[in-house]
């Protein structure tokens, strides 16, 4: 795995993976991203939301689907020609109101104050620069607007380095996993309330009776323990007060 990359790396690592979603299919984890954080937040009637990396537009149609309000518009920003591809088909044939571009560089090809909710599910690491990626993610996000992160734990790093090497997922690319407190730090020095933080998972694949096992355990195990060994953080934050310096090149 490269210490260096750029996010044209990571675009041709995606176009080169072949049966993503197949692959994903089979990952009881991937949809959880999904229906974990949904109980978290609302979606409100109205919403322009942005969804960064939408990847194949699952999560786009996911929400749009299990909202009642059908008044809801998306935009979907992509890494790779692929996913461009993939979740522009998708959508369409869903009749999900979205538009679906691709991002090659920071800062975002958006507007600040843009977006009513702002999605990014396990895209952080994916960045090579993740305080400048969260700032950006409260810039185009409108005062008051929700921010929905997820991201694997470090110490699952090893796991998802060994899972394609025994065939039994789909290589992660360039990445690297983000300490919690990088995370929390640049949220809280861009002006945004934490609203909720969850960790969950603790086995991500597997037959039925295997993935009932793990969930139960999430239940009885408390939060303090699994921040520590579950795969997935689920943030939740609200944009306050201030925006983000005008000039979106300048970072902390």
């Amino acid at each position: 795995m490269k210490r260096n990359w750029s996010l044209a790396d990571v675009a041709q690592h995606w176009d080169k993976t072949v049966g993503y979603d197949e692959i994903n299919a089979k990952t009881a984890s991937y949809e959880r991203r999904f229906t974990d954080s949904a109980p978290l937040f609302v979606i409100p009637s109205g919403a322009h939301v942005l969804d960064i990396d939408a990847r194949t537009g699952i999560g786009s149609q996911f929400f749009y689907e299990r909202n009642k309000d059908k008044n809801l518009s998306f935009t979907c920003l992509v890494v790779s020609q692929f996913f461009k591809d993939v979740a522009t088909k998708r959508l369409q044939a869903a009749n999900v109101p979205a538009v679906v571009q691709q991002f090659t560089n920071l800062p975002l090809p958006v507007a600040d104050n843009t977006f009513d909710v702002t999605l990014s599910y396990e895209t952080l690491e994916h960045v090579p620069w993740p305080r400048k990626y969260i700032q950006e993610l409260v810039r185009v996000t409108k005062p008051g607007g929700a921010i929905v992160l997820t991201t694997p734990t470090v110490a699952w790093e090893p796991i998802h380095l060994l899972a394609p090497v025994l065939g039994l997922h789909h290589s992660e690319g360039p990445h690297r996993m983000v300490q919690r407190r990088l995370i929390t730090s640049t949220f809280a020095g861009a002006a945004c309330t934490k609203l909720k933080e969850k960790t969950t998972v603790f086995i991500p694949a597997g037959p039925p009776w295997l993935l009932a096992l793990g969930e139960k355990l999430e239940a009885i195990v408390g939060e303090g323990v699994r921040r520590h060994t579950a795969l997935r953080r689920i943030f939740i934050y609200r944009k306050d007060g201030q925006n983000l310096a005008k000039n979106p090149r300048q970072y902390h």
